[in-house]
């Protein structure tokens, strides 16, 4: 009897555990699997910046939360969702809630289901970052809006990124997708294909731009009425190469979409140094514009047989170029980079192409020091001292002492050598060669001429190349023009001397100087302290870079020169 009742009280017992576990499995599907229950849940992506510009490639910038092509998972962001009742009468189920990456699902922090029917369908929108809450208005059934002023200070600007899907249905079994997308424009700037200077940038500024405005959710922007400057202030260095960034991506503008005209650009180098310019365009939402900018300050001198003025238009350092001009014998070219203060004149002194021609010379002279010649031997091989090409700090006839003594730089002139010669007398360096005017035969007489060259201390004169002298065989040369002028004699002449203030062998004469003979001691200098760095001194039988950008066998024609502004370091 007590085992019947004992296998009575197990079958009871068995059933009782049968029935419980049913129980529970019905439980469990009636929240997760059931057709009304579901859990929402989202998938994320995010689209990449759009590059408009070839400079740039595509990649992340500033402030830009995403990784690759979604979200981090570290990452939190916010959800307004509004529900349909069926009927189209909307209340919000979400506002603004943190979602966030939780056992490998996006989710929010509070647990919500879809209805399991299918018109009582769901509008969501998200947003990036959470921080900008305080900001966004928002009605049930209405897209949500932002009201947004951007920072002046682009290190506090921020890139908002916003996603909406809209009537997805209630009967929604799989993970809703949020795509987000960017709501600003990124502006950043680079080095045109014409260049910039070298240097350190201390800030560059765009003024003229709609700074505020206010932004729906799937609809856009509706911009304010007021106007605002941006100021970036990388401190960057630049080699002002065309395709170099000018800042890093630390340093890229989220502007707000919109068209403008004639807005303002200002770069300012941290000596002062400003360059500005205008742009037009458009801006989209999720567009990188790259904006090119160049300035070359280039200033080019042919001869006019007068000085001429050239002020320094910015501080910073320029390359200074010249060229002596060619007699019979090619002329000779110097180089270097000197600082220069905003307000300076220089005085450019570009010397005359060597005149060829069958009647004597009336001047003694040509313009900047090229030695003439005297009548006699009235043939097309008459020819001139080439005249000096120079840069000076004191203004006045080419020839007058105390503007002589100011020059900074010299490119020497080339002699007036008739030819065949066996020595020409091309534009000297430091020095200039020795010149022969005999014909290469034997059978013509010593007078037709050998000359010595010229040095940075001695030559016919300071500046001035010398006249042909009479003789038996006439005179058919003058020497050239330099730092000190070349000798003639007959048909032979020497090129001058060239000077750069501060080239190891130069020397200069003394501000107290009178005579060409007070030679000061010590390092080479100028009196004045211009000083030129990374120079160089072409003869003028070499390989020599060319006004025309190429390259040339010594100078020919008139002398030139050229002032680059190179560096605002």
């Amino acid at each position: 009897m007590v085992k019947k009742f004992l296998r009575g009280i197990n079958v009871s017992f068995l059933l009782l555990i049968i029935i419980s576990t049913f129980s529970s499995c019905a439980n469990e599907m009636n929240i997760f699997e059931g057709n009304n229950n579901r859990q929402i849940n989202f998938s994320v992506s995010v689209p990449e910046w759009k590059n408009t510009d070839s400079l740039a490639t595509t990649k992340t910038s500033r402030a830009m939360p995403i990784g690759g092509s979604s979200l981090s998972t570290s990452n939190t962001f916010n959800l307004i969702a509004d529900q349909n009742d069926g009927a189209g009468n909307y209340t919000t189920l979400i506002s603004s809630q943190a979602v966030s990456y939780t056992n490998n699902i996006w989710k929010t922090s509070n647990d919500y289901y879809w209805s399991g029917i299918t018109n009582k369908t769901i509008n969501f929108y998200a947003y990036y970052p959470t921080s900008i809450s305080g900001n966004i208005s928002h009605t049930a059934g209405s897209s949500p809006t932002l009201l947004y002023t951007v920072p002046s200070d682009v290190s506090n600007q921020i890139d908002i990124i916003t996603a909406i899907n809209p009537n997805v249905s209630g009967s929604t079994e799989t993970s809703t997708p949020l795509t987000f997308n960017h709501i600003f424009a990124a502006v950043k700037f680079a080095v045109g294909t014409s260049g910039l200077p070298s240097g350190t940038i201390k800030s560059i500024t765009i003024n003229g731009i709609k700074n505020s405005g206010t932004y729906t959710f799937g609809s856009g922007w509706t911009l304010g009425s007021t106007t605002s400057s941006f100021t970036v202030s990388p401190s960057t260095t630049i080699n002002g190469t065309s395709g170099e960034n000018i800042a890093s991506d630390d340093f890229t503008l989220m502007m707000i979409p919109q068209a403008f005209n004639n807005a303002t650009v200002s770069l300012v180098y941290n000596n002062g140094t400003t360059f500005s310019t205008t742009i037009s365009g458009t801006w989209n939402a999720g567009g990188v514009y790259t904006y090119k900018l160049s300035k070359t300050i280039i200033s080019n001198f042919t001869y006019t047989g007068a000085s001429q003025t050239f002020t320094v238009q910015y501080t910073g350092t320029y390359r200074i170029q010249c060229w002596g001009a060619q007699g019979r014998c090619q002329g000779a070219y110097t180089s270097g980079n000197i600082y220069l203060n905003k307000g300076t004149n220089l005085y450019v002194y570009v010397g005359s192409a060597g005149v060829q021609s069958s009647t004597s010379l009336s001047s003694p002279t040509v313009f900047n020091g090229g030695g003439g010649y005297t009548s006699g031997c009235l043939d097309y091989n008459n020819s001139t001292g080439g005249g000096a090409t120079d840069i000076r700090l004191v203004n006045g006839n080419w020839d007058d002492f105390s503007s002589l003594k100011s020059r900074i730089i010299v490119a020497a002139g080339g002699g007036g050598n008739i030819g065949p010669m066996t020595k020409p007398g091309y534009g000297g360096t430091l020095t200039s060669a020795d010149a022969d005017g005999a014909y290469p035969q034997s059978t013509f007489p010593s007078e037709y001429g050998t000359v010595s060259g010229v040095t940075q201390t001695s030559g016919y004169s300071f500046g001035i190349g010398q006249t042909g002298n009479s003789g038996t065989n006439s005179s058919r040369s003058g020497g050239g023009g330099g730092y000190y002028g070349g000798y003639a004699y007959h048909c032979a002449a020497s090129g001058g001397s060239s000077f750069i203030s501060g080239y190891p062998g130069c020397n200069a004469i003394s501000a107290s100087s009178t005579s060409t003979n007070i030679i000061p001691t010590g390092s080479p200098n100028h009196y004045s302290g211009y000083i030129f760095i990374n120079s160089s001194m072409i003869a003028g039988d070499s390989s020599m870079p060319s006004p025309s950008g190429s390259t040339e066998v010594g100078h020919l024609g008139a002398g030139y020169a050229r002032i680059t502004f190179i560096s605002a370091n």
